[in-house]
């Protein structure tokens, strides 16, 4: 910006020159220096001064995802709990309740620990604002109320996007009927991303030899419902296994050919690779809390298929050399 306004100051100063006579140069100087100034300094002002919008929360990244893909410009989006952390034990910073508290929507997961600890002082700070609990959507006769029990990772199942998706679309139409049109529009498109996930997905399952995998935390429940798979988790009930269950647990891996342990950034991985180790499995990151709801879909997917192939390379190999 100041590059432009200077080629414009010099090229205003080159034309007085040359029409003003030598002796009122002084006094035309000073009046036209001060309004170039003030006009270069107006100019900067409007060029930064931010465009207010209003304001929609949600608890994770996964749920900014889902909204800001149906609100679109008309709202600014923000999350509380960042990637990285857990939604179970995390405490938000004062900007972020302070951000909170402009929203005219939260949208909850439903079950989250943060949820149930901090959402009832967070509606204490803003009394208006209106509440949307997106496992109110689910469907029960999929077994998503058994599973919500279990794990409330909700969005990691693309029949369960898609009704999150939907009931944030339903949400912004009440709370903004002048934009219905927009929303829905954009809601068509999100669930048919949803479904070009799920065909992916399928298809990198399609022939897995190796379906039950091992979690440090429960976050896959609902993966593994959607795609006929078997989630074993370390921890249970928040808590790792004593010794003689740890035990337990590494027999039944090594039952089921468990191949891969998926572990969160936020939980230790060192128990994991000695469970690893025991079991002749590989220990794989996740982020199920990644803004990039799809290609985390894809990754989970793609990391069971690779270390089922992987194995399955093993112990071919070992066969051939036994023949």
């Amino acid at each position: 910006m100041r590059s432009s306004h200077s080629f414009h100051l010099f090229s205003s100063l080159a034309l007085w020159r040359r029409s003003v006579s030598s002796s009122d140069r002084s006094y035309a100087v000073f009046i036209w220096a001060v309004s170039a100034v003030f006009l270069l300094l107006s100019g900067c002002g409007r060029s930064h001064q931010p465009v207010d919008k209003p304001v929609l929360a949600v608890s994770i990244e996964p749920l900014r995802y889902f909204v800001e893909q149906i609100a679109g410009d008309r709202y600014r989006v923000v999350s509380v709990v960042p990637v990285g952390f857990s939604p179970e034990t995390y405490e938000p910073a004062p900007e972020q309740l302070l951000a909170v508290s402009e929203a005219k929507l939260y949208f909850k997961v439903g079950q989250l620990g943060f949820e149930t600890t901090w959402l009832n002082r967070i509606c204490e700070n803003n009394p208006h604002l209106l509440l949307v609990d997106t496992s109110d959507s689910l469907d029960a006769s999929t077994g998503n109320a058994h599973a919500q029990l279990l794990d409330p990772h909700t969005w990691t199942s693309c029949r369960n996007a898609e009704q999150i998706s939907r009931c944030v679309c339903a949400a912004l139409c009440r709370l903004d009927s002048l934009g219905r049109d927009t929303y829905q529009e954009r809601l068509q498109q999100l669930v048919k991303n949803i479904h070009q996930t799920d065909r992916q997905v399928r298809q990198l399952l399609q022939n897995l030899r190796y379906r039950t995998f091992v979690t440090a935390h429960p976050a896959y429940t609902y993966f593994a419902l959607e795609y006929g798979l078997k989630q074993l988790s370390i921890e249970r009930n928040g808590k790792e296994p004593a010794p003689g269950e740890l035990a337990d647990f590494v027999r039944q891996c090594r039952q089921e050919d468990v191949k891969v342990i998926l572990v969160q950034p936020e939980f230790n991985k060192e128990s994991a690779r000695v469970l690893a180790k025991e079991m002749g499995a590989e220990v794989k990151d996740v982020q199920p809390l990644n803004y990039d709801w799809h290609q985390e879909m894809l990754k989970v997917a793609t990391l069971l298929k690779t270390a089922g192939e992987q194995a399955s390379g093993v112990l071919n190999s070992r066969l051939d050399d036994d023949k």
